[in-house]
């Protein structure tokens, strides 16, 4: 009976760690480096990554490399590879400008076409941000969510912005738009799965020992 018992219990182990060791769903990562612009700058200004952060759910999040930033009012954050989207799918909007944080932004318009600069038309413009303090017209960082039927960081092929030549708050002398295209092959998730499945297999391993001794 124990012997039987033992069994039943190693074969229920291994059962689960080969469901937990199977390939886990890969969430999509896509970075894209803001390396063309139409004020002749060279280099990068920042990048935008695109992540898959729940069901039909991605993350967008802009980093702006020292001496630049993101135009807030009347600025334009652009998308290729994905449409339909409405005001409504932005969620959990912040910023941040130098040591300030803000949050509760919101976009106040979406275009479904939009003619950004030298790079095309592209098919889904988030324009003119509100809701920042008096006086805050720019930001080193912006975030948002995207939330939309089937959405996935993959569909998204191009990127726009509307930059500031200058970090923090207060823009700058200059704005202009920049461009990136996915520099970033997809990356899977934390692997908490597999580290299960290796915990479930050596103790599969323990139980077999036992009853085979």
């Amino acid at each position: 009976m124990r012997i039987t018992t033992l069994k039943i219990a190693a074969s229920v182990l291994f059962v689960a760690a080969a469901l937990a060791m199977a390939p886990t769903a890969l969430a999509n990562s896509i970075t894209y480096k803001l390396s063309s612009n139409n004020l002749g700058i060279s280099g990068s200004v920042g990048t935008v990554t695109v992540t898959d952060t729940g069901l039909n759910q991605v993350t967008v999040s802009i980093i702006m490399s020292p001496g630049y930033s993101v135009k807030l009012n009347g600025g334009d954050i652009a998308f290729n590879g994905t449409s339909g989207l409405k005001l409504t799918a932005v969620s959990d909007f912040a910023a941040t400008a130098g040591l300030n944080t803000y949050g509760g932004l919101d976009f106040q318009h979406v275009k479904t076409s939009q003619n950004i600069s030298m790079f095309g038309t592209f098919a889904f413009d988030l324009t003119n941000v509100q809701g920042q303090p008096k006086g805050v017209v720019s930001a080193d960082t912006v975030s948002f969510v995207l939330t939309g039927t089937n959405l996935t960081a993959s569909e998204f092929t191009g990127v726009a912005i509307h930059f500031c030549t200058a970090s923090g708050s207060s823009c700058g002398p200059y704005t202009g738009f920049a461009n990136g295209t996915p520099g970033t092959s997809p990356v899977p998730e934390p692997g908490t799965l597999g580290l299960l499945g290796t915990g479930l297999v050596s103790l599969g391993g323990l139980v077999r020992r036992r009853f085979l001794s």
